[in-house]
């Protein structure tokens, strides 16, 4: 009995699949040094098999580390980056996936032609399982910002993040997740942005990583004055009802450190100081 439930276990980790989210705060850019021996350990503690990433300011430097400290993994960066120059996309596990297409999308972006638009597009990509099984996923770095004219320019991107959900299931690609940095200011407020935001989920049959966690960044707050940084919701990862409920969901770095509770600067470490202000979410699924 005891050797059947070894097997049993064996191969339910087996055929787990474990996707998580980083947005690494403006990786390497001109005058900041990313913590990379601290980005390795968190990214090597999380062993997702796919891994989103956002903010890959040096893309060269980006390159190297991942070719360096984190030779399981393959890597999948956009063209594009906005304004910013953020660029985004994928980590993944090469022993457990096989990338199979891609598709920079740059209806997010406000591309004209050509050219890259003034916001971040999405980055789509196909994996096979090695149980042969098909998803897509689709990496998002949306409009930040509170306001109304943010909250309407985010509200169209959720709409078109639906419209790439809906063409993935026509294809034929039942399982389908949207995530990274969402920048869902209103989340906690439950305000118009979270709103919209719901209209989005109701309106591509998703659900959010973001109803089971407290917290997937930091910020100064309103008041910069205090000291005090204030635990947000920015970062989703947003699966369709086809792809299954996560068994587990999770939240990394400084975030589980302080427990999403409101902290002192110096109290939240090393990740928030020279890492980035996000923290990794992960959702596994069997």
């Amino acid at each position: 009995m005891k050797y059947l439930s070894l097997l049993l276990l064996f191969g339910l980790s087996a055929h787990a699949l474990k996707i998580s989210t980083y947005n690494i705060r403006n990786f390497d850019k001109s005058g900041y040094e990313t913590n990379k021996p601290l980005l390795k350990k968190i990214i090597s503690n999380l062993d997702a098999d796919l891994l989103a990433v956002q903010e890959i300011h040096n893309e060269r430097s980006f390159r190297k580390f991942v070719k360096v400290a984190l030779r399981d993994y393959g890597l999948l960066l956009s063209k594009c980056g906005g304004s910013g120059r953020q660029k985004l996309g994928f980590l993944y596990k090469r022993s457990k996936l096989k990338l199979t297409k891609t598709i920079e999308d740059s209806r997010l972006s406000q591309a004209f032609r050509n050219s890259c638009g003034s916001l971040r597009p999405a980055m789509v990509a196909v994996f096979e399982e090695n149980n042969s099984q098909k998803f897509a996923a689709v990496a998002v770095h949306l409009k930040a910002g509170s306001g109304s004219r943010n909250y309407a320019r985010r509200a169209n991107q959720y709409k078109t993040v639906a419209k790439i959900i809906k063409e993935l299931k026509v294809k034929g690609l039942k399982r389908v997740v949207a995530l990274g940095d969402f920048n869902t200011t209103g989340f906690d407020h439950r305000d118009r942005d979270y709103r919209n935001f719901t209209e989005f989920l109701d309106a591509s049959a998703s659900s959010t990583s973001a109803h089971k966690v407290s917290c997937t960044s930091y910020w100064r707050g309103r008041d910069y004055n205090d000291g005090i940084e204030e635990a947000s919701t920015l970062d989703h990862i947003v699966y369709t009802d086809t792809f299954g409920r996560p068994q587990k969901l999770a939240v990394g770095a400084h975030c589980k450190k302080a427990n999403c509770r409101d902290a002192n600067y110096y109290d939240l470490g090393e990740s928030y100081k020279s890492v980035s202000d996000h923290c990794p979410v992960s959702a596994t699924f069997k």
